[in-house]
């Protein structure tokens, strides 16, 4: 049985405040998120620079949304679906789950980093609850992309296109796990048409190794227009 420990880590929040004020990813300026002012303490700073700024401000955060409480309903959340999310995943993927252990941060920025293998995902307390077990589940079978398919799909495609492929197969979750994440999986922008092309592929097959696969294949159709955007 797999577990879920669900923790807090100011670090590993601030963290996340300040990578994202300082990236763009999958066409999305992550510090766009937060209003004007928090951006100026953030943005262009070094990590060092911006946690000085930001350890005391998420304390404050912290003891305002009384982030203990919170922890304790996010546990009760996912005890409660622990087994259908990882039976899911192995029915859907064809592949045992990766590892036997997964670490949730809370984090109040509106971005759900993720580290591979280590099986840690950040939460966005900031959302719904309802978009919880959808965000673990989303990232969860980037986990298994990464540990099962990886390897094949680079013989084929460029690190970064591989990632674009791993984010537009979660379109799949919509047909598979939509009673579990209970809202809608819609995926980057940049990624619509190559995520449409998959779910016809899926819907008619229903194999994930196959779906990769296909993906690997149709990619180039796609590669001008997620450039372009």
């Amino acid at each position: 049985m797999q577990i879920i420990n669900i923790k807090i880590d100011i670090k590993k929040d601030a963290w996340n405040w300040w990578h994202a004020c300082n990236k763009v990813s999958y066409g999305v300026d992550w510090k766009r998120r937060i209003n004007k002012k928090l951006q100026t303490e953030i943005a262009g700073k070094t990590k060092k620079e911006a946690f000085v700024f930001l350890i005391p401000y998420l304390k404050k955060i912290y003891k305002k949304i009384h982030i203990e409480k919170k922890l304790e309903e996010i546990k009760k959340i996912f005890i409660q679906n622990n087994s259908a999310i990882f039976k899911r995943m192995e029915k859907v993927t064809g592949r045992k789950i990766y590892r036997n252990d997964f670490s949730i941060y809370l984090t109040t920025f509106p971005r759900g980093p993720y580290e591979y293998p280590k099986g840690i995902v950040g939460m966005p307390i900031v959302w719904l609850e309802e978009t919880y077990i959808r965000t673990f589940v989303h990232e969860l079978l980037h986990f298994q992309t990464y540990a099962y398919w990886k390897k094949m799909c680079l013989k084929k495609l460029k690190n970064k296109e591989f990632e674009d492929l791993k984010e537009a197969l979660t379109v799949i979750l919509n047909e598979e796990f939509l009673d579990i994440i209970k809202w809608r999986d819609n995926g980057y922008k940049i990624h619509q048409c190559l995520r449409e092309d998959l779910l016809k592929f899926w819907k008619n097959n229903r194999n994930f190794d196959k779906l990769v696969k296909y993906g690997i294949k149709i990619y180039p159709k796609y590669r001008n227009h997620i450039k372009s955007k």
